[in-house]
């Protein structure tokens, strides 16, 4: 990956933890919300579309994605996030939780939280997503990697794309923070060109789990250039980072941004601009001043074309909806149980308690033997790492927390 701006992305200070806002865009209901497409297509077939909706209550979470038109001829690329008013003067604010690229349903998903410390004057906020949408292409492959973040530290997770494939675009997931405390993400970022790197920061009463997701592609080199920008931000403050358009005729798909020192500033705007530049932005929440960076990740406008037939070798078979809200219990138990997460035992018993789901405990899959339950499985199990399985007809279903990745046999 080369930059712009003379500051090769492969060698940043390693003092700089880099926070990042990378592929993001989200749509919600159609009946809520008014999807603009831009109309005119940049070089390669590149559009953005956009869509808006309001948040109103304290600590409100809303799961949002959004789609690009156009069929299965059109993919989503990137995206962008945005909101008006800005934070106010004590950081009350919509800040992202989640950027993830849904592949399968040629989308993104992001989930915005309305973060607000003086709940009793709540200020509405509207929140105007964009994505980023291009011709369909060769395979992108998601690569993914979780860390947990204890509060009052900061965690780095690095995601790196496998074989001869080249880094695309990233994002992250899972960060949980509202009012009283959580983890929140600091960096989002290519840290090289088949790396994708998220680290993040925890406050208040509880920690939780970070994840770096690295979107790939199969590439002879390089797919990436990068433009930046930086800024300063003092505590209590809110300001923006915005970079120079792509050279070239590159065309902008995606952004990031960082922030030194890197636990102090909840990151919020991020978004392509009508001239073509990126913007990210935050709000300086505990101090001391700091310095926050844009950047913004140009591609070529030819895109390689999907073969016919094509196999992707790297694909994740979909979770069963139980197994993945098994995870999710899973996930509260770990952060209940101070970053750790427990016992097999006792987290299916959790699990059952969060759910209403029947749950299990078995070695392996091959212990997977009654339709219907989720089970805990203790091999390759960890504080760190959890196991979950489901039986649906003759195939098990194993998702591993560490990596997202679901395997079927």
């Amino acid at each position: 990956m080369t930059t712009s701006h003379g500051t090769d992305a492969l060698s940043r200070s390693g003092l700089c933890l880099i926070a990042g806002l990378a592929l993001l865009a989200a749509l919600v209901l159609p009946a809520a919300t008014d999807a603009k497409p831009r109309g005119k297509k940049d070089a390669g077939g590149v559009f953005i579309s956009s869509t808006s909706f309001s948040m109103t209550k304290p600590d409100e979470k809303r799961r949002s994605a959004v789609t690009c038109p156009g069929g299965k001829t059109v993919v989503p690329l990137g995206g962008g996030m945005s909101t008006s008013p800005a934070p106010g003067p004590d950081g009350e604010g919509v800040y992202p939780h989640s950027y993830e690229r849904l592949g399968a349903q040629r989308g993104f998903h992001v989930t915005p939280v309305l973060y607000d410390p003086s709940p009793g004057q709540t200020t509405p906020r509207r929140v105007t997503m964009q994505v980023v949408c291009g011709p369909k292409s060769s395979h992108i492959v998601p690569v993914r990697n979780t860390v947990y973040v204890q509060p009052g530290e900061t965690e780095t997770a690095r995601a790196t794309c496998p074989g001869g494939r080249r880094l695309f675009a990233g994002g992250f997931q899972r960060t949980n923070f509202v009012t009283r405390g959580g983890n929140f993400a600091t960096g989002s970022f290519a840290s090289s060109d088949r790396s994708w790197t998220a680290t993040g920061s925890a406050f208040g009463y509880f920690g939780g789990e970070l994840t770096a997701i690295a979107y790939c592609r199969s590439a002879g080199g390089p797919l990436l250039t990068e433009v930046s920008a930086e800024t300063t931000v003092s505590q209590g403050e809110y300001a923006t980072a915005t970079t120079p358009a792509c050279p070239g005729g590159r065309v902008m798909i995606a952004g990031g941004f960082s922030s030194f020192p890197a636990d102090s500033t909840l990151m919020t705007d991020g978004r392509i601009n009508p001239d073509g530049s990126w913007s990210a932005a935050g709000y300086n929440e505990f101090g001391p001043t700091t310095t926050i960076r844009a950047f913004g990740y140009c591609h070529s406008p030819s895109f390689p074309r999907a073969k016919k037939g094509e196999a992707n070798p790297h694909r994740s078979a979909k979770a069963p909806p139980a197994l993945k809200e098994a995870e999710k219990a899973a996930m509260s138990e770990r952060v209940q149980n101070e970053g750790c997460y427990p016992r097999a035992p006792k987290l299916a018993k959790g699990i059952r308690k969060r759910t209403k789901l029947r749950t299990a405990v078995a070695h392996d899959h091959g212990g997977v033997d009654r339709a219907g339950r989720v089970y805990v499985l203790r091999k390759g199990s960890s504080c760190n790492v959890s196991r979950l399985a489901m039986r649906k007809g003759r195939d098990v279903f194993t998702i591993n927390s560490a990596t997202g990745m679901v395997s079927v046999k």
